[in-house]
């Protein structure tokens, strides 16, 4: 290609709120700038105005109370003329929900011939669900489908989350996933020194909860499973949350009233992060809502091994038996599977919230079941030294190939990708700021009704 590349990224999250979104759009904005691609970004309004070289551009919103650290963003019309001045090669929407949807409208008509990419990082109909709102799940799914086919490519960050919406029929997906810091995350960060100040002594292991402390996140069946430990091992487990969220007091006084040993860290980054991650010797991630699993690579590049369920974005990373233990949780919660064998060999089938969530809602048996299979493969780990060792080798030898130069270079191949397969460039349509307000309100007007449109079911939403 010829010139430079010029990428505009329109995304509902990014800094300062820390998140694998947010912290992988952070990492690619840095690895554009030293590959001489210029980049604007427009996010949520912050006191940000510069990031590696990339101008931002706040667009204003009202707090999303549901998810406290969200909001519903609006597409600011002076941003159409910053977009016509940068005049982009590509425009990347980052999961759009509200202010993409806003977005992809306006690109539509304004920027018909420029290249469009789009992301699909969080599955949005998953998360209504989990926090309960009164959507369709079909209709969500429908929607979302529709809305990513208006994009030359769909990137995706994990080959489980391409294969699970090829199945609901998304097309032009492509899998392209995020990096580690090798230097941040390192197993020689260990420190006996902050293990002491856990309040742990030479006998004593530590199991890693690290990220949102949020009900997507399933760690209340890790504190379960915990709990069920024999009590000769439960007395030297210390375990750590490394994160925030909605969920935190539930989880402190869960941990109380099961007596176990608890630290949560809260938010920490840098150094302080690098080091917890590798003064600890277990991390468990039990979660099904995943499209990635930043945290997990970043356990598995401190040599930590990983104990989770074989579900959508982990079973990417963690290879069981290999890296780490994995819970196949349709087979394992089997009424019938009699086996006291806690090590099933996983099947073709993941777990994700639509096959799961049942399965995990708390009167159900198969949530007993699960709670004592996870934690009967937490105590093959815990007991045998040996095999954690072996384990987060490998798991450390599997995350040095995830480098974020990896990661950037397969994002601009995507990007260099759409602009060979454009039609020939006309001018950006420019029709003066009183009509950018009218089309930024259609804009708003249609991703209002889009909201809506979650509401009305298909018929396959009523079983018909």
């Amino acid at each position: 290609m010829g010139g430079k590349l010029r990428v505009a990224i329109i995304t509902e999250n990014f800094l300062p709120k820390i998140d694998g979104v947010t912290l992988t759009l952070a990492r690619l904005l840095e690895d554009l700038h030293t590959r001489g691609v210029e980049t604007i970004l427009l996010g949520p309004k912050s006191e940000l105005k510069e990031y590696a070289g990339c101008r931002l551009y706040g667009a204003p919103g009202i707090p999303f109370s549901t998810y406290p650290g969200l909001k519903i963003n609006f597409l600011p019309p002076s941003f159409l003329h910053q977009l016509r001045q940068f005049n982009p090669d590509v425009i990347h929407i980052v999961d759009p929900i509200c202010l993409g949807i806003q977005s992809l409208v306006c690109v539509k008509i304004f920027f018909p011939d420029v290249p469009l990419v789009t992301s699909q990082d969080t599955n949005i109909p998953t998360y209504a669900a989990v926090f309960g709102f009164p959507y369709f799940l079909r209709r969500c799914w429908a929607v979302s489908r529709y809305v990513h086919s208006l994009a030359q490519i769909t990137l995706v960050p994990s080959p489980s989350t391409a294969r699970v919406l090829e199945a609901k029929g998304f097309t032009s997906l492509r899998a392209c996933s995020r990096g580690v810091d090798l230097g941040l995350f390192d197993p020689t960060l260990r420190t006996q020194s902050l293990r002491k100040d856990w309040g742990l002594d030479a006998r004593d292991l530590v199991i890693l909860a690290p990220g949102r402390l949020s009900p997507e996140k399933n760690l209340a069946f890790l504190v379960e499973s915990v709990s069920l430990l024999p009590p000769d091992i439960a007395s030297r487990i210390v375990l750590v949350f490394v994160g925030m969220g909605p969920m935190t007091a539930e989880l402190q006084d869960l941990c109380f009233k099961q007596n176990l040993r608890a630290r949560f860290l809260g938010q920490i980054t840098g150094e302080a992060l690098g080091r917890a991650f590798a003064s600890a010797d277990i991390m468990c991630t039990p979660s099904y809502t995943e499209t990635f699993g930043q945290v997990t690579l970043e356990a598995m590049a401190s040599g930590l091994p990983v104990v989770g369920l074989h579900a959508e974005g982990t079973c990417d990373l963690v290879t069981h038996l290999h890296t780490g233990l994995l819970l196949d949780v349709h087979r394992a919660s089997d009424v019938q599977w009699h086996s006291n064998d806690p090590i099933l060999d996983t099947t073709d089938r993941i777990a994700t919230y639509a096959n799961a969530a049942k399965i995990f809602l708390p009167d159900m048996e198969t949530r007993r079941i699960l709670v004592q299979r996870y934690a009967a493969l937490l105590e093959l780990l815990i007991r045998d030294s040996r095999l954690r060792a072996q384990m987060g080798g490998a798991a450390l030898t599997v995350a040095r190939d995830y480098t974020w130069e990896r990661c950037t270079a397969s994002m601009v191949s995507a990007y260099e990708d759409v602009v060979r397969s454009r039609r020939a460039r006309t001018p950006a349509l420019s029709i003066g700021p009183c009509l950018d307000w009218l089309v930024v309100l259609l804009s708003v007007v249609v991703a209002g009704l889009t909201q809506v449109s979650y509401l009305i079911p298909t018929a396959a939403d009523l079983g018909l």
